[in-house]
């Protein structure tokens, strides 16, 4: 992994519907025009097999989605031309803490250390319509459908590339749904969708992973 996770919020339909009225409130007072961005950084990253630590003491969830692999240096690209700068997409897991507000970055619920599981990436052409689903020790836990996004993958290249020049190797995670699935020390979670090889990782309890 040799550029930055770059990771949207509030990019999923279920997500804005929840948080619809509180963006009415002080201190939003009116819902967010553009998308809402944060870092991943290079310690939340990890691979297929490795293992997610649980902190101790806090609640970790879950948020399977895809990530976008930059394949060239994209600087105002528009959405219309955005694929040619697209090299593939991976399977990806945003793990969090629960988030309870917008208004203050979320450092700490979302940039500890192997938060960030990416998966291979493939080569294919759209991701308008996948279905990506969360298995947990086996079984089905969530399955969402990436024509629930707001902004669709080239949408999202066009929106960073206009204030940040995005390189090769660069990576962007395209949303999560607003229901997440709780992970326990033990668990082992199975992100799966069509094409794509799966993205497992161990869940262990912080301090355990030697």
């Amino acid at each position: 992994m040799k550029g930055t996770v770059f990771a949207v919020a509030l990019n999923h339909n279920s997500q804005l519907d929840c948080w619809r009225e509180t963006f009415h409130e002080v201190p939003y007072k009116t819902p967010p025009k553009t998308p809402i961005w944060f870092i991943k950084p290079r310690n939340t990253v990890i691979g297929s097999g490795d293992v997610i630590p649980h902190p101790i003491g806090e609640t970790v969830q879950s948020g399977a989605t895809l990530a976008l692999f930059i394949g060239k240096t994209a600087r105002n690209v528009s959405a219309q031309n955005a694929n040619q700068y697209i090299a593939g997409y991976a399977l990806a897991n945003e793990v969090s803490l629960p988030e309870t507000s917008f208004y203050r970055p979320a450092i700490k619920e979302k940039c500890r250390d192997g938060f960030c599981p990416l998966g291979q990436m493939v080569n294919v052409k759209t991701v308008e319509s996948l279905d990506i689903v969360t298995e947990i020790n086996g079984q089905v836990a969530d399955c969402w459908s990436t024509k629930d996004l707001v902004r669709s993958a080239p949408e999202l290249v066009a929106a960073l590339s206009e204030f940040a020049t995005l390189t090769e190797g660069d990576v962007i995670l395209l949303g999560t749904p607003h229901q997440r699935v709780t992970l326990h020390p033990g668990d082992k979670i199975t992100v799966k969708a069509d094409g794509f090889p799966n993205l497992e990782n161990t869940i262990v309890l912080a301090g355990d992973q030697a």
